[in-house]
């Protein structure tokens, strides 16, 4: 559902409860005894004064919610605005003001407001004292993570706000607190109207009925009950209207594929419906085997995890079949199939997704293991001595990669499913990774068939099968780039080989910050001339904005395209993107699909310079030489292009290539 629907929604049904105040006549005329009970023309009874209950709800939430949703509003605006503000500065500050306030005690001073400032006054203050650090702290929680996410940064090279770009990604966790916020906001409303502070009688409200006609509830119930039901109702709609908005529904690839039954292992069988789509599934592993799995970028190899995971698609209309494992049933998408998961399945997805606010060895350890034998296993994938105690963003990205595998592997698990867990990795380290699968009973995807065809027992062809990747004739031209020790031609292209942690990533980044451009001499480069494409495809693409918008923003930002869509259609076809991929998001995609939109963006922005971080990781063979085919016709009109990769095969396409080794490039 789109998020406008339920915001249009809500927005009615507030107008309808405000305006009622004015519109439903009779709130004021005594119509009979008091408390009488419901009956002929008075459905809900009387009032402790002979007023008509059903007249009086009806209008009675207007002095209410004409107080709690700006108040609501502007508390959720100023919090957000602040804790968006302090991912760059002042987190110490927005802790402290936070947990100075969650010692105030709220009624006590939307009371003392009360007795100082009118009604309509008083709550709104209180809201803005005490709910402003709130909604800060959980706004800047949610985006703290995010900062240095790829979108982010290539927002800032591109001369925009990283503000600005992190507000979309987190509008589902903001609508969420403005929800909260409202509510409680329209408690503390109830509060000091039921303890007399409210608008004068005989204004209808909802808190006013509740005060005044308690002493009768026995005589009428419907006097109290009533009012009661439409504050529940009020809050329970602004609550789930809102998070109804802020939640994104996602479709992924669909496969099919047959095989044939066997009996034990693990097993998944059935018909599955989604829209339009049906799988007939026979898929089996036994105990013991490694089942690889390769195919075409977006042919569904994630997809086809998903579903031996237990875990169904969003777009499921239907399921009939049976997933087992060792004469166990699991039903998909059930509570069972989670808890089964968690006790034999150990993942590594294409995003590691480390927590970046805990040390490597406590995410790895999780409480089942012990520190020592941490080490240990950490030191068996090949990576460094001191690890345990660094957080994820003091890794690189092989080393991440390395780190989850770990991470999955710490429960000796039964099932070990692995999503792409070679793509940045170096020949030693893959050797370290192919020995952690010995005797396993594991399900690897992968794009590496040669590697496949070493380490699994029997291979899954999802795709069509590699093409050969041609290379177009490039002149070199004059230094167009310099920095770090390295000077880039125009049209050039090095590729940059080393092992897993040997500061590839790290010299990529130096040289998009410190690095300069030949423009009348050596210069800074301005924003858009040297663009940084980045390995974490998970986290390059802004989540809240469609592949058409992301690739649309350069264009528009430094080359002052009105209309950037039909380019970045024309961009997204150009990297194997089909127009049907213009209006999805980065949820919806593969991490091939992301990969390929985030070199679009960075061609939107019309570089000189490409520093490309691992781009053909998650690509298979055809899709990465179709890619690389778009570089090279930049390369024809003058792009520079420094290439990091642990696939020596892209040597072959390089002008030169070198190697960092104990931090030195020979």
């Amino acid at each position: 559902m789109r998020r406008w629907w339920p915001l249009a929604g809500l927005a009615l049904f507030a107008a309808a409860v405000l305006l009622a105040g004015a519109l439903v006549p009779g709130t004021t005329a005594v119509v009979g005894l008091p408390w009488t009970p419901p009956g002929a023309g008075h459905p809900l009874g009387t009032d402790v004064l002979g007023r008509d209950v059903l007249a009086r709800t009806l209008a009675g939430g207007a002095a209410a919610l004409g107080v709690a949703l700006p108040a609501g509003l502007l508390t959720t605006a100023l919090g957000t605005f602040a804790g968006l503000a302090a991912t760059a500065k002042g987190e110490r500050l927005l802790a402290r003001l936070s947990g100075g306030v969650l010692m105030l005690p709220s009624l006590l001073l939307v009371l003392i407001g009360a007795a100082v400032l009118p009604y309509w006054a008083a709550v709104p203050v209180v809201m803005l004292l005490l709910g402003v650090p709130m909604s800060a702290r959980v706004i800047h929680a949610t985006a703290r993570p995010l900062r240095r996410a790829g979108f982010v940064e290539a927002a800032a090279a591109h001369g925009e706000s990283p503000v600005r770009e992190l507000l979309p990604a987190v509008a589902g966790t903001v609508l969420g607190d403005l929800g909260l916020r409202i509510v409680t906001a329209l408690q503390l409303a109830v509060a000091v109207t039921v303890l007399g502070f409210g608008p004068p009688p005989p204004a209808p409200d909802w808190a006013a009925m509740l005060r005044e006609n308690l002493p009768g509830a026995d005589l009428n119930p419907w006097s109290v009950l009533a009012p009661a039901g439409a504050l529940a109702a009020l809050a329970v709609a602004v609550t789930l209207t809102l998070d109804l908005a802020g939640h994104r529904r996602t479709r992924k690839p669909l496969i099919v594929h047959k095989r044939q039954s066997e009996t034990d292992g693990l097993r998944l069988e059935g018909t599955w419906h989604g829209g339009d789509r049906v799988l007939d599934l026979d898929v089996h592993v036994p105990d013991g085997t490694v089942l690889g799995v390769t195919g075409a970028s977006g042919a569904g190899k994630t997809s086809l995890l998903r579903l031996l995971l237990g875990d169904l698609p969003p777009a499921t209309t239907s399921w009939r079949g049976s997933l087992t494992h060792r004469g166990t049933t699991i039903r998909p998408g059930s509570a069972r199939a989670r808890r089964w998961r968690r006790a034999h399945v150990g993942f590594l997805g294409q995003d590691p997704a480390l927590d970046p606010l805990r040390r490597i060895g406590s995410s790895v350890a999780d409480g089942r293991r012990d520190a020592r034998a941490v080490r240990d296993l950490l030191s068996r994938l090949g990576l460094p001595d001191g690890i345990a105690r660094r957080y994820p963003h003091q890794i690189s990205g092989g080393e991440a990669q390395r780190v989850a595998l770990a991470r999955a592997l710490a429960a000796d698990p039964d099932v070990l499913v692995l999503d792409e867990p070679t793509s940045a990795l170096d020949g030693e380290t893959l050797d370290r990774v192919t020995a952690a699968l010995s005797g396993r009973t594991a399900i690897v995807v992968s794009h590496d068939r040669d590697w496949l065809a070493r380490v699994a027992d029997e291979v899954l062809d999802l795709g069509q099968e590699p093409l050969p990747a041609g290379r177009e004739a490039v002149r070199v031209g004059e230094p167009v780039f310099r920095g770090g020790g390295l000077e880039l031609r125009e049209g050039e292209l090095v590729v940059l080989l080393g092992k897993s942690g040997a500061g590839k990533t790290t010299l990529l980044r130096n040289l998009g910050r410190t690095g300069l451009i030949r423009r009348d001499g050596w210069v800074r480069p301005r924003p858009g001339e040297v663009e940084l494409l980045r390995q974490d495809v998970f986290g390059a693409l802004n989540p809240a904005r469609t592949l058409a918008d992301a690739v649309g923003r350069p264009l528009r930002a430094l080359h002052g395209v009105r209309r950037p869509r039909p380019e970045a259609v024309r961009l997204l076809a150009e990297t194997g993107l089909g127009p049907e991929f213009a209006g999805r998001r980065p949820g919806e995609c593969s991490g091939g699909q992301r990969q390929r939109a985030g070199l679009a963006r960075a061609l939107a922005a019309r570089p000189r310079v490409l520093l490309a971080d691992e781009p053909t990781s998650a690509l298979d063979a055809a899709t990465a030489g179709a890619v690389l085919g778009a570089v090279d016709r930049r390369r024809a009109r003058g792009l520079a292009v420094l290439l990091v990769t642990h696939d020596e095969r892209l040597a072959a396409r390089a002008d030169r290539v070198l190697k960092l080794e104990e931090g030195q490039l020979r």
